[in-house]
């Protein structure tokens, strides 16, 4: 009984005393946290609710350099806390640390006051967060050099063999899924420093089947032309044309466009000016000898029996390659197109050497082996160039020059001859049209006989050049048998005159066409 009721006397002491110590009025601005008390690794102790407050905000400031390591398999990006948006989650902690032991249950006040005395401590956690567009922006704008994209299978031809190149398999980063897990990581298991996350990623498959790739090995079809006597301008077009066609790999099923691959035609595409046709006159522009590559691939296309879709022959002849044997490409006008119809890509080979132009397509050859292709030519019409004639007032009568040389019109057609083991059929491939053009000549006038003159005229209305020479032949002869009887009549004049009519040996003289499509 005397023990008990001394340890109820000593317990109201207590109480009483609790009551006493802690009753002290103290502002709440002006009071301070215990000592002992911590916020994370800062010692609060002595310090007020604000001055707590700017220390967290310290703190922050302090973990936003930190680095943040962002992976993805291998590849490594990184962010600092900073660019994440990093904040205090918690400012609510500030007053926390100062009421501790000073407000609240008294008994509990007066324990925690006691063990703080004992030297004991109380630490309070930071809680942090992120802004999330903040972090958004940051995963995205830093790992975009993580991404990877997917590539086909390749085949490249080096010294007369293939190779086959795997695709590599592409990457990219799920930009939100992977910002949801850098926050979930900054707000609940990071406390600080070096961090790192691993990213959420989707992978894409490379392209291209290499099993296919493998059965391009056998030669289907080829062509060849001859450019060397063309000008240096027309020799570098057909190079680049050709190199912008070489190593094109076509899928089984897919549409090959020539002019797609080769245009613009423009010297910023390395083209540089030489003749071409145009509108049925031979004219100098950027690109020019184009056709004869996209002439010498038909050639090669027809060979390997590949489905021709778009193809055009030239507005007039061309010589190296018969007729109807020609392919024209002009900048949105014509094309050759062709699908590759086997069961497995082809692969374009082009090469040119200056003097040779010359395609070799590829792919799995499945033909009869006894089964063989020819084509033939048919002319079947021709038109020889017609005269026409223009007037010169300022070159003396009867001058007959040849200022341009025509081109012989005609139509022809394409035959495809297969012998299947003895069994020959024919069937038509194309029909062309290709433009007559005339020759052109200019015919002087200048005279003062307006007789001749005027008869002259007629005759270049007509683009008769028989009657034009007939009348300049004419009127020259009339004009020798004047100056004859002038000379009798004036034996003091001792100087001959020769009046000799000009000779047109020009129109004898065949154009070639070496320079032009």
């Amino acid at each position: 009984m005397k023990n008990s009721r001394k340890m109820r006397v000593l317990l109201v002491m207590l109480i009483a005393f609790a009551f006493c110590f802690l009753a002290e009025p103290v502002k709440a601005d002006d009071r301070t946290a215990l000592d002992g008390i911590y916020v994370e690794d800062i010692s609060v102790g002595g310090m007020t609710e604000e001055q707590i407050t700017q220390a967290v905000n310290d703190k922050i400031e302090q973990l936003k350099p930190s680095v943040i390591n962002l992976s993805a398999g291998e590849q490594n990006a990184q962010v600092t806390a900073g660019d994440l948006g990093l904040s205090c989650a918690n400012p609510e902690v500030a007053r926390e640390a100062v009421t501790i032991g000073q407000e609240g249950n008294v008994l509990k006040r007066f324990l925690t006051q006691n063990r703080l005395k004992k030297g004991e401590t109380v630490t309070f956690s930071l809680k942090y967060t992120v802004d999330g567009e903040a972090a958004r922006q940051a995963v995205e704008n830093n790992t975009a050099v993580l991404n990877r994209e997917a590539t086909d299978a390749t085949l490249t031809r080096e010294n007369g063999e293939f190779i086959v190149n795997p695709g590599q398999t592409g990457c990219s980063v799920n930009v939100d899924e992977s910002t949801a897990k850098v926050v979930n990581y900054l707000t609940t298991s990071w406390r600080g420093g070096i961090g790192g996350v691993e990213l959420v990623t989707e992978e894409t498959p490379a392209g291209g089947n290499p099993e296919q790739l493998a059965l391009v090995k056998d030669l289907l079809g080829e062509g060849t032309t001859e450019y060397g006597n063309g000008t240096s301008g027309r020799k570098q077009n057909v190079a680049v044309g050709a190199e912008k066609i070489n190593g094109t790999l076509v899928q089984p099923g897919e549409e090959f466009s020539v002019e797609a691959v080769v245009v613009p035609f423009d010297a910023e595409n390395g083209y540089a000016l030489a003749a071409s046709y145009e509108m049925g006159k031979v004219v100098d522009s950027y690109g020019g000898g184009i056709c004869q590559v996209s002439t010498t691939l038909y050639v090669a296309v027809l060979k390997a029996e590949l489905e021709v879709t778009e193809r055009y022959s030239h507005s007039m002849i061309v010589h190296y390659v018969d007729p109807s044997m020609d392919a024209a490409i002009a900048e949105g006008l014509k094309d050759l197109k062709f699908v590759n119809n086997t069961d497995a890509p082809i692969y374009i080979e082009a090469s040119a050497d200056g003097s040779t132009l010359h395609f070799a397509i590829y792919g799995h050859e499945t033909r009869d082996p006894n089964r063989t292709v020819r084509y033939e030519s048919e002319t079947t019409s021709t038109e020889d160039p017609t005269p026409s004639l223009t007037e010169d007032a300022n070159t003396s009568f009867g001058t007959i020059e040849q200022t341009s040389y025509g081109y012989q019109g005609s139509t022809a057609r394409l035959w495809k001859i297969v012998n299947d083991n003895g069994n020959e059929t024919k069937e038509q491939v194309n029909s062309s049209t290709y433009r007559m053009t005339s020759n052109v000549y200019t015919v002087g006038t200048k005279t003062d006989n307006a007789a001749a003159r005027a008869e002259m005229q007629a005759a270049i209305a007509a683009n008769d050049l028989a009657k034009a020479k007939e009348i300049a032949a004419k009127y020259s002869q009339s004009s020798s048998s004047s100056s004859s009887s002038e000379k009798k009549e004036d034996s003091s004049d001792d100087s001959d005159s020769d009046d000799t009519e000009k000779t047109d040996d020009s129109s004898n003289t065949e154009k070639t066409e070496d320079d032009e499509d």
